[in-house]
């Protein structure tokens, strides 16, 4: 066949990159679609195309910005609350043979929208659409380094994961620019989830927390007593000893009040506990919060420094990325960790009332509110994307 196919041609001269920003975003936890949120704001809506699934496309759905529909690329398999390897490479087993059909997916909605840069957020096959099309491309991540999910498995699990791990560099080795959306060294959360390879650093731009909301205009919700602990623990079935012992807990704290935000039915609840199945947004209440007892997703540590709210640190058992996180917020002293073997009534009694009697958690707490203020890691992102997307548009 022809090499100068006219029918080629014809195809690829309709496609007419504009300065128009397609964000790619992951829906796997809340965190790749509260970034998209922040992101977005500072776009007008007709700026802006994002492509995702599931929970993610409903969120940005409903937030009234024009999303596509994309297929998930891989699905995460957990055993009792772990991330699960080997499962995972089983149910994914297929994933080269619907791979390219996805990159084509996405290459087709780049076109249909005439973008002139991608945004990747927790997906490989955007890079890869970019690539093809020769377009500009930007990854957004709290995570570079990846074979640590994969080192205290088997023999043969490790020898995947080294290829796994190559793999990742090598995708974001592929990008412009890799924004992590982190406070700059030597305040970030994520720095044991970075990589060290100079491919993968020299493309590294610190640009500060993404979050949706500006604290200033954001209205806290009203304190139910001088004491106010908020727990955000989602909807996961491990998590349900967590909120069981957090229960106890709060029977002999009796001078504090507990909002718990968690999908569980809990019949006979103290006096001091409210249990919250559904609300809008549990920010107004983070806000109003002495304390915060939840996980170490990144987002959600990005969200509580920007606030400038102490917390308790319980990351899901063996999750590599909360446990990192954990640790870190811990050792710049803005909250407490306990894992989840030593999470315990009496435990957690003790370091509520430790972080209510020592200033130095709300002092850093606030520290890194301010920080986070001055960075305004949203406009700078933006700033980064915008300039990407009308590089196109210069000659």
């Amino acid at each position: 066949m022809s090499l100068f196919n006219p029918q080629i041609i014809t195809k690829r001269k309709k496609f007419v990159p504009g300065n128009k920003v397609y964000l790619s975003l992951s829906s796997e936890g809340l965190g790749h679609s509260s970034r998209g949120l922040a992101i977005a704001r500072e776009f007008q809506k007709d700026e802006i195309v994002m492509g995702t699934y599931n929970y993610a496309l409903k969120r940005l759905t409903d937030n009234g910005y024009n999303c596509v529909a994309l297929p998930q690329e891989l699905e995460l398999i957990g055993t009792k609350g772990s991330f699960d390897v080997r499962k995972t490479i089983i149910k994914n087993h297929t994933w080269a043979l619907t791979f390219n059909n996805i990159i084509n997916e996405e290459m087709e909605a780049i076109r249909q929208h005439n973008a002139g840069c991608v945004v990747a957020d927790g997906r490989l096959t955007p890079v890869m659409a970019a690539d093809r099309l020769g377009l500009p491309c930007i990854v957004i991540t709290n995570q570079s380094a990846f074979y640590p999910f994969f080192e205290k498995d088997t023999a043969l699990i490790r020898v995947f994961g080294k290829s796994f791990d190559w793999i990742m560099k090598t995708w974001l080795s592929s990008a412009e620019e890799i924004l992590i959306p982190d406070f700059p060294p030597p305040h970030t959360i994520s720095i044991y989830n970075l990589s060290k390879n100079f491919r993968v650093m020299k493309r590294t731009r610190f640009v500060g927390p993404l979050v949706s909301f500006d604290t200033d205009e954001l209205k806290a919700a009203e304190r139910p007593a001088d004491k106010y602990i908020v727990v955000a623990l989602g909807g996961h079935a491990y998590r349900r000893p967590l909120l069981d012992t957090i229960i106890e807990a709060a029977r002999q704290l009796k001078d504090y009040y507990f909002d718990v935000f968690a999908n569980f039915d809990v019949p006979n609840l103290p006096d001091n506990v409210i249990v919250h199945q559904s609300v809008p947004t549990i920010l107004h209440y983070l806000k109003a919060a002495d304390i915060v007892i939840t996980q170490g997703g990144h987002s959600t540590a990005m969200e509580l420094m920007t606030l400038g709210k102490p917390s308790i640190i319980i990351p899901d058992y063996k999750q590599i990325e909360q446990e990192n996180n954990a640790l870190r917020m811990h050792e710049l002293k803005t909250s407490i960790r306990i894992e989840k073997p030593d999470f315990t009534p009496e435990r957690v009694i003790e370091t509520i009332k430790m972080i209510m009697s020592d200033s130095v958690y709300l002092e850093k707490a606030q520290y890194y509110s301010r920080l986070a203020r001055e960075i305004q890691g949203r406009k700078r992102a933006a700033t980064v994307i915008k300039e990407y997307a009308g590089r196109l548009q210069r000659y």
